[in-house]
């Protein structure tokens, strides 16, 4: 076998296949080359999303003009000069891969200047091979313009989202670079936004990019046990998010993703959190370099500690300090809601959903499945199969008949399933109903039951477009990240033909003010978190938009223990089961009712073998 020397064209090719994934990580390269350079000022500037043009400006130390050259050779950096250095990386590049991989997958050009040098230089790349290296008039500091991503590499183009949503990315990173850089000013230019912070601290930064009304429901969190120190903001018990968004984690000025660090915050509110609601934090965490390793990947994210259980330690203790003079009074809150409701939230008039008897007045009429091409074409998703979907349902009896032979076949009568026909016995945990029919057994969720009730209706009556709306007194007030954002807007008239009035309230900020009036009990915080869970969706599936933002509101419906249904909702309840036939999964796939013989439940107790 021979062995072959790759060229640099193919080297340099697949190291760019790890650093530039996409133009928020050529942005993120520049910008911290930037700050390394001691900037106190980066100005970023795109067009296109990145994918046409990038501009990152600073006024930094610059590069010296015999340099410049040198600069733009793999692994060639100022960062680090032998092995030790490894050990304490303080810089936020040090690899030396950025601008050899850029220049190889786009077309760059360097404008810099020193401080000791009169004028500048200017080198340019095309298709990875220098087109221009000269002397040029320039401003102290570095100038880098990325052009035309991937033009001659369509295969990697191709996976490229779409401009806008590439540039929300580029907007995100850029406001984690504020939060972690809270000193620097930054200016961020594009078509659609255009965004600056003032360079004046971390309170200053949160301000820039969370706004006065987050600020005021953080606290300030500051520990030093030597030789760790955190510091930064966290939020009160009772103003929290539905995603994780918005958990920054700054280690040494590096922003990074840290599971350990993220379960030790969240430790501290977890017994007063409501579900699928998580802490907004900004958390500064500073300790001897060769404590923390950031050579973990390229893109240099990921981080491993030295002694996690001690960085956990003291992180969980640090903002227990912060919010422990606010946690006795959320005790008190909302008891009834096993938890606390978020400050932005505003009061409805519905409150908790927690009674069938407006779900039991109107019955649309079943309405013949439509055979016709949905509109939900956004999110990839493919049109709906109203009613059955026997593969769905055959996978999820698949699973659940082996979670069942633990204690018992699965049971599968012959004759169709009928709770009229059969005789209500009680109710288990105030969740599972149980019925008795000849020598069968059934148990019922009743949670699962009604979703799917819920579920066929709402569909039954956007089919026959003669979905009715109920507009709240009081419209739902949320936050997102821009991200979300992006995506909210995108699918507004979605939401709209499925009966939810989604109105944007300024950049990252929207109104709930109608649902669909079968709908008018659900919890408006738990329907905006599986909202935002939708919307960020990106694995495949059979399932519309249309189905999946019904099922968000589906889940709101009743919720197990927390409902005690009266003898006449269950009558109720199991009525409409059978007049519709309801099929015995839930839109989830999970079992709606499963039944087990007279056998089965005395070989149990070993009454027969």
């Amino acid at each position: 076998m021979k062995i072959n020397k790759l060229p640099s064209e193919i080297y340099n090719r697949i190291a760019a296949g790890e650093v530039v994934e996409s133009p928020a990580s050529i942005v993120k390269e520049l910008v911290e080359n930037a700050v390394d350079a001691g900037a106190t000022e980066i100005s970023v500037s795109v067009k296109g999303g990145g994918i046409d043009f990038i501009r990152v400006t600073d006024n930094g130390g610059g590069i010296a003009f015999e340099d410049m050259p040198t600069a733009f050779l793999p692994h060639a950096t100022s960062k680090i000069g032998s092995l030790d250095d490894l050990e304490t990386i303080g810089t936020l590049g040090f690899r030396g891969e950025a601008l050899p991989s850029i220049a190889a997958v786009a077309d760059v050009t360097m404008i810099s200047r020193t401080e000791d040098s009169e004028v500048g230089g200017k080198i340019a790349f095309v298709g990875g091979k220098t087109t221009e290296y000269d002397s040029y008039g320039a401003k102290l500091g570095t100038s880098v313009t990325v052009e035309n991503l991937f033009a001659r590499i369509p295969a990697r183009k191709k996976f490229l989202n779409k401009p806008s949503r590439e540039e929300t990315k580029i907007f995100t990173l850029i406001e984690r670079m504020v939060l972690s850089n809270p000193n620097i000013v930054f200016k961020f230019d594009s078509e659609s936004k255009h965004f600056s912070s003032a360079g004046e601290g971390l309170e200053s930064a949160v301000f820039a990019v969370y706004g006065d009304a987050v600020l005021k429901n953080t606290v300030k969190v500051e520990l030093e046990e030597s030789p760790v120190t955190v510091s930064g903001f966290t939020c009160v018990p009772s103003f929290t998010k539905p995603s994780k968004n918005y958990q920054n984690i700054i280690i040494n000025g590096r922003y990074v993703e840290s599971a350990d660090v993220s379960y030790a915050v969240y430790s501290v509110y977890a017994q007063y959190l409501m579900k699928r609601q998580y802490p907004l934090f900004v958390l500064h965490i500073t300790m001897p370099f060769d404590m923390v390793d950031v050579n973990v990947h390229p893109s240099k994210m990921q981080v491993k500690f030295a002694d996690t259980v001690k960085i956990k330690s003291i992180v969980a203790r640090a903002v227990r300090n912060a919010v422990e003079p606010r946690l006795t009074d959320v005790k008190k809150l909302h008891d009834d809601d096993f938890g606390i409701r978020p400050a932005f939230q505003e009061p409805t008039q519905f409150g908790k959903a927690h009674t069938l008897r407006s779900f039991f007045d109107i019955t649309p009429p079943p309405v013949k499945p439509s055979s016709q091409t949905s509109d939900d074409d956004d999110i990839g998703l493919t049109d709906f199969v109203p009613e059955e979907d026997p593969v769905r349902e055959q996978a999820a009896a698949t699973v659940y008949k082996d979670v069942y032979e633990a204690v018992g076949d699965f049971a599968v009568e012959k004759r169709p399933f009928l709770p009229t026909e059969c005789k209500y016995v009680g109710k288990l945990f105030n969740t599972y109903l149980v019925l008795e029919r000849g020598d069968m057994c059934y148990f019922i969720d009743q949670h699962a039951a009604h979703e799917k009730l819920l579920y066929d209706r709402l569909l039954a009556a956007h089919e026959s477009r003669r979905l009715k709306t109920q507009p709240l007194i009081l419209p739902f007030v949320f936050d997102v990240s821009p991200s979300d954002a992006e995506l909210i807007t995108e699918n507004l008239e979605h939401f709209e033909s499925c009966g939810f009035g989604i109105t944007p309230f300024g950049d990252q900020t929207f109104t709930l003010s109608f649902v669909p009036y079968e709908c008018a009990g659900i919890d408006m915080q738990s329907f905006v978190s599986d909202l935002l869970l939708l919307v960020n969706s990106r694995e495949k599936s059979t399932m519309t938009l249309k189905e999946r933002l019904m099922q968000a509101a589906c889940k709101a419906a009743v919720k197990g223990e927390i409902d005690d249904l009266s003898q006449s909702e269950i009558d109720a309840l199991l009525s409409e089961m059978t007049e519709r036939g309801i099929t015995l999964f839930c839109p989830h796939g999970r079992p709606i009712a499963v039944g087990f013989t007279k056998k089965e439940i005395e070989k149990w107790f070993k009454r027969i073998v």
